[in-house]
């Protein structure tokens, strides 16, 4: 079987239908073969997620409420980009912000985007090892609770549904790979 040939996609007009205080939703005209497409995207700085391992065996998971699925998760710390910010001093903002640790040692996993057709999104996954406490300070609208589980219970509450959050899963099996 012969590949085929992709056609060319080319923006030619983008209009802005909201714009709040982290995502923009466009709606994108594209010319292909000849042809007027629309599509919706909703434009997202990026984030990062970190894997923090308080041992060899354990790794600190956040539990929040999500709003936009209106219940708690049980989530890897993670946050979103500030503009022009490195993609590693977000993560190491963000694990201090969220559990109150730093990090000695810093590897990056992974990246990803979690949902290409619609968001433009992508995700940093990092691990991060020798954890030092010093304080958490979450966001005024963060409301989290610790958890720490060895990297088999993650496992099974990956399994049975308990963690179904894609970043974390992702996340987790990338630390472990």
């Amino acid at each position: 079987m012969t590949p085929q040939a992709l056609p060319s996609f080319k923006k030619v007009g983008r209009k802005v239908i909201y714009r709040g205080r982290v995502i923009e939703l466009v709606q994108d005209t594209l010319l292909v073969q000849g042809r007027r497409l629309t599509r919706e995207v909703v434009l997202h700085p990026g984030a990062v997620a970190i894997v923090p391992f308080i041992d060899a065996k354990h790794i600190l998971f956040v539990r929040q409420y999500r709003h936009a699925v209106g219940r708690m998760l049980l989530e890897l710390p993670a946050g979103t980009l500030s503009p022009n910010e490195p993609r590693l001093a977000c993560a190491k903002r963000e694990l201090e912000e969220e559990t109150g640790y730093r990090a000695g040692k810093w590897t990056k996993l992974s990246q990803f985007y979690a949902a290409p057709g619609c968001v433009s999104e992508q995700m940093t996954i990092f691990r991060a090892d020798h954890l030092t406490l010093t304080g958490a300070h979450p966001e005024e609208d963060e409301f989290l609770s610790l958890v720490t589980l060895s990297v088999r219970e993650a496992f099974a509450h990956i399994r049975s549904g308990a963690i179904c959050d894609a970043k974390t899963i992702i996340g987790v099996l990338s630390a472990m790979g």
